[in-house]
């Protein structure tokens, strides 16, 4: 029995040879392989079809009809992606991040594009792929002229999310795309729907079989073998036309003396056949190159050091070159040759014969393609050859040690879906590993599978004996789940030893702990304080490697800016939140959605409503029930008022729908609070005073929290009733409700509350005829909102409040208010830059004059005034007021009505 041969450790690490994935390239077939014209002459008679689907039992030239078909499209114009399937595919992330890397190689021009999605499928796949796919398929349909991806080794891929990823791609392929599939058996596909459609092209063992002419061909023309037509109709009728029977007859008959009785020896059933052959072929091999390929056959690619790593022996690039010049099965996958492959017949063959002869050396096989791999920082192949060997001890090591880089690398889905490939026990005794599952889902959001995972860490902490600094950093991530899930009672708590061990502790966990503690400090109205975390903590952000803390600790700081209404301040940390996501994990990822709703946020404030509502939109497209509820709010509530406000009142009410649902699944009081406000504001715009009143009246309340997010619940609710009794004509009710909510506010430091429930009161106010009281309540913010540049916060007040604004410029003008005021100049942009006074679904109805009239009503003209401008009567006026009511009654009745009140009209 052949002894495993010792191998000398390395003097320095090995490193792999360039392009080391090469999944990615096709097969390089130069020499032994036909061109297949019967069956391509069919495949361009059934030219162009969205699919091709080629599927045979192994050996019967798959991959090389493939091969051979891409080249053909090649030479027309069409940029190939290539996708070697392989085992690991059946987890629908590393299917995902392996087909947007074969687009990404066959589309340098689209690399951008395509490796934001990849960083974005990280960070969540499970909620990404539809997302991912559509994104993919744009990017494809931008292409000029054809694209075809190829799959081959279908039938490696079970798993039912990557069978329902490719559906996805030929139900919503751009017509410049094609997908040539190949596989062991017909894939599990809606073949019947495409065939209807004239979608689909199907090659099968019958057609892939070689006739007698292709035969002759193989064995005479293209192997040399002197044969008669008898010995090639033998041969062909005994292997049935299988193509891999007949390259190792090829080989056996080379140097048979008498092929004419072994070929009469062939008993016809493949799998006797090709053992046999392999028999013949390995038997004659000198015992090295018998050793040789026994030892590299364990992997499923190999590259010359590899091989002479497994071998024990310091020429295996060399032995590679040997072995394909040949005709040994050996395969190249890359024009440099740097990268080869057995047939996969060849290699299960030699398998069974190293298990066979050799089963001593198996486990060590392994054990050196993991080291190699490992070595190469390949972990995902290091692990895999890990288990193969036995050793789940080293495997569940390799993922440990990754582990946490991972993590901080934003590669989240890949740490869960190796520690999937380990026993299901494995990681109950490692506490770091069981950490780094549990931030993982953490960062994913999976609240219920983080908590799981931190309640599997706690025994095992103290089995272990864990640091100081392990169960603290357990704590930070418990309280990260509480802050997701909008809970703030215990968060501080659990982050203050972290904070206090600043130095000592992991820059990771630091700065993740004065993220929380901001969150904390925002929502219980230490907004300087908020602040300062921050800065302090700038330097453990910056030694972080992944962009998530940095990215949640500058939104945290803008959150706190923008609540103090400090535009400046907010805009500078929003706007380098953006910047860092997108250099950081990608334009497309979800910190960069995150950190783009709040910018959007920060937009719409200052009057920039369509960039807004793209940087909104964005967010949108990912799905917005991610981050914290501040995100979720600017996503779903801020999207909808936008929307709303554009007159795609449907479109606006879907995002307030799909707010509340995602606030009921997640348990999130704040953000359904946050949307039925919303949805009160709107039902009274439209009239529907009675929806809006049951819909206020089933706000959530917020005191039995005791908190600061327990407060902005209760001011959701309470001014959404005071908003429905001033509808009802119970303007006292109201106001003194608001006065309540604006002194509360001005009193816990909310700036920005304060002075949007001050713009709520002011048209309270107006409506109730309280003139004066509206001036002075509208004059007390104004300062604020001139100096920071957010007019939106007058103009969301309507018609009512920019009435006032009227009076108010024009005493400003006349020198009647006080002079603390900012410049009418100033106080008359906000005028000017207000929003159409009539919806652009009924300001169409209106003609010029009535429009006219419309404008001068919201400035604060009388009847009089009006008629004195125009020319005209005052009966005049009221007859163009009539006609706007009546034609705005349909259309816009809650604009219609402040039409008629503020004419004098009787309704």
């Amino acid at each position: 029995m052949t002894t495993e041969p010792e191998v000398s450790p390395p003097a320095a690490p090995r490193r792999a040879p360039r392009e080391a994935s090469a999944r990615f390239r096709a097969p390089t077939h130069v020499h032994n392989v036909i061109e297949r014209r019967r069956v391509l002459a069919d495949l361009r008679r059934s030219e162009p079809r969205r699919l091709t689907v080629i599927h045979a039992p192994a050996g019967y030239g798959k991959s090389t009809l493939a091969v051979q078909w891409l080249a053909i499209l090649q030479d027309g114009g069409a940029q190939v992606a290539w996708l070697g399937l392989h085992g690991d595919d059946n987890d629908p992330h590393w299917f995902l991040a392996h087909l947007l890397e074969a687009v990404r190689r066959a589309l340098p021009s689209a690399a951008e594009a395509i490796g934001d999605l990849a960083a974005l499928i990280e960070q969540n796949a499970e909620d990404m792929q539809g997302y991912t796919l559509s994104a993919l398929l744009e990017v494809i349909g931008d292409v000029d002229g054809r694209f075809v991806i190829a799959f081959d080794d279908w039938h490696l891929v079970d798993d039912s999310e990557a069978r329902r990823a490719l559906v996805h791609l030929l139900d919503f392929a751009p017509p410049n795309l094609a997908v040539v599939l190949t596989s062991r058996r017909r894939p599990q596909l809606p073949l019947s729907r495409l065939r209807v459609r004239g979608h689909l092209v199907e090659i099968d063992a019958d057609l892939l079989r070689f006739d007698l002419d292709e035969t002759r061909e193989f064995l005479v023309e293209l192997n040399g073998l002197r044969l008669d037509g008898d010995d090639v109709a033998r041969l062909s009728a005994g292997t049935d036309g299988w193509v891999a029977a007949l390259q190792l007859a090829s080989l056996s008959l080379r140097d048979s003396a008498d092929p004419a009785t072994l070929i009469r020896g062939f008993s016809g059933r493949h799998h006797s056949v090709g053992e046999y052959l392999a028999e013949n072929v390995l038997d004659a091999l000198p015992a090295d190159v018998l050793d040789f390929l026994l030892a590299t056959s364990v992997c499923d690619r190999l590259c010359g050091d590899l091989a002479g790593v497994l071998a024990g022996r310091g020429d295996g690039q060399a032995m590679l070159e040997e072995l394909e010049s040949r005709d040994l099965f050996l395969r190249p996958l890359d024009t440099e040759r740097e990268w080869f492959r057995y047939h996969h017949l060849f290699a299960d063959y030699l398998r069974r014969r190293l298990d066979r002869d050799h089963p001593d050396r198996v486990v060590a096989l392994h054990s050196r393609a993991s080291a190699w791999f490992a070595e190469q920082a390949l972990v995902p192949e290091a692990v895999a050859h890990a288990l193969s060997g036995g050793d789940v001890r080293r495997a569940t090591d390799l993922v440990e040690q990754h582990a946490m880089p991972l993590v901080e690398h934003s590669r989240m889905v890949s740490l869960l879906g190796l520690l999937g490939r380990l026993p299901c026990t494995a990681a109950d005794d490692r506490p770091r590993l069981l950490m780094a599952v549990a931030w993982a889902n953490c960062l994913l959001q999976r609240s219920a599978a983080a908590q799981a995972s931190l309640d599997a860490l706690r025994p095992a902490l103290s089995a272990a004996g864990a640091s100081e600094e392990m169960r603290s950093e357990a704590d930070v991530v418990q309280a990260c789940i509480d802050v997701y899930g909008d809970r703030t009672d215990r968060a501080e708590r659990l982050v203050e030893h972290s904070l206090r061990c600043a130095r000592s502790y992991r820059p990771w966990v630091v700065a993740v702990a004065a993220n929380i503690q901001s969150f904390c400090d925002i929502h219980a109205m230490r907004f300087a304080r908020a602040r300062e975390w921050q800065c302090w903590a700038v330097p453990f952000h910056e030694r972080t490697t992944g962009p998530f803390s940095g990215v949640y600790g500058r939104c945290f700081a803008g959150i706190a800016a923008l609540s103090q209404l400090d535009i400046p301040e907010a805009q500078a940390q929003l706007e380098g939140a953006v910047v860092l996501a997108r250099r950081s994990a990608g334009r497309r990822s979800h910190a960069a959605q995150l950190a783009g709703a709040l910018l959007g946020e920060l937009h719409y404030l200052r009057g920039e409503v369509a960039e807004a509502e793209r940087l909104l939109d964005e967010g949108g497209e990912l799905g917005a029930e991610s981050g914290v509820v501040d995100f979720m709010i600017a996503s779903f509530v801020l999207l909808a008022r936008i929307r709303a406000g554009r007159g795609a009142s449907d479109e606006s009410a879907e995002v307030l729908v799909e707010g509340a649902r995602v606030a009921d699944r997640l348990g999130l009081t704040r953000l359904r609070a946050a949307v039925g406000a919303e949805r009160v504001v709107q039902m009274l715009a439209r009239g529907r005073i009675k929806e809006a009143h049951r819909v206020a009246r089933d706000l959530p309340e917020g005191s039995s929290r005791h908190d600061g997010i327990g407060l902005r619940i209760d001011q959701f609710r309470t001014s959404s009733l005071a908003a429905v009794l001033s509808a009802q004509g119970e303007h006292d009710r109201a106001v003194a409700l608001v006065e309540d909510l604006v002194a509360e506010a001005t009193d816990n430091g909310q700036v920005r509350v304060a002075v949007e429930l001050s713009i709520q009161l002011t048209g309270i106010e107006q409506r109730a005829a309280r003139y004066l009281a509206a001036e002075r309540t509208l004059a007390g913010v104004l300062d604020r909102i001139v100096a920071a540049g957010v007019p939106q916060l007058v103009h969301e007040g309507g018609p009512d409040v920019r009435a006032v604004l009227a009076r108010i410029v024009g005493r400003r003008r006349e020198g009647d208010v006080d002079d603390s005021l900012p410049p009418a100049e100033e106080l008359g942009a906000l005028l000017a830059n207000a929003p159409p006074p009539i919806g652009r679904a009924s300001a169409g109805d209106l003609n010029g004059r009535e429009l006219e009239v419309v404008r001068m009503l919201d400035v604060g003209r009388s009847n009089q005034q009006i008629a004195r401008a125009l020319g005209v009567t005052v009966n005049t006026v009221k007859w163009h007021l009539k006609n706007i009511f009546s034609k705005l009654d349909v259309a816009n009745r809650a604009e219609a009505a402040s039409v008629a009140r503020r004419g004098g009209l009787l309704i």
